[in-house]
């Protein structure tokens, strides 16, 4: 019911719909399920869809054995020249995409968007009626503006 009394005063909610794991947690970044979730509780009857702003994560999350955090599109890329020759995974009930592998001796699981899990974002924001926001321009990856 608060939601509702401010959403006749607010232009728009930015939900933070990201940073649903930790390292000490570690999981994917925004489950795509758990982001529904989100938008459901917060307008359950879907009265001021158009006010939210869904998050989208341009970031991904480097887990290792020694903790983690945040990774940055350009340092994603030069984990992944020095590694060379690993494969993507892909967890279907998160929406998400994760890589493995070891380096510097550490074991590395990073998960990252990709062009699919944000077109994925995008089609939920959709079917939810809420608009999307993004955490932070310059993180990602250029070719993830093509989405957009």
């Amino acid at each position: 019911e608060d939601f509702g009394r401010l959403a006749e005063n607010v232009d728009y909610f930015s939900l933070m719909t990201y940073d649903y794991s930790s390292p000490s947690r570690p999981g994917p970044n925004s489950p795509i399920s758990w982001m529904e979730k989100c938008v459901k509780l917060l307008d359950p009857e879907a009265k001021h869809r158009n006010k939210i702003l869904m998050g989208l994560n341009f970031y991904g999350f480097d887990y290792t054995s020694q903790g983690g955090g945040h990774i940055l599109g350009r340092d994603l890329v030069k984990k992944l020249e020095k590694v060379g020759g690993t494969k993507w995974s892909y967890i279907t009930d998160a929406g998400e995409h994760y890589i493995e592998f070891k380096t510097d001796g550490f074991k590395h699981r990073i998960f990252y968007p990709t062009l699919y899990s944000i077109q994925k974002r995008l089609r939920l924001a959709e079917e939810l009626g809420v608009g999307v926001s993004i955490w932070e321009i310059g993180q990602g990856l250029d070719y993830f503006y093509d989405l957009l």
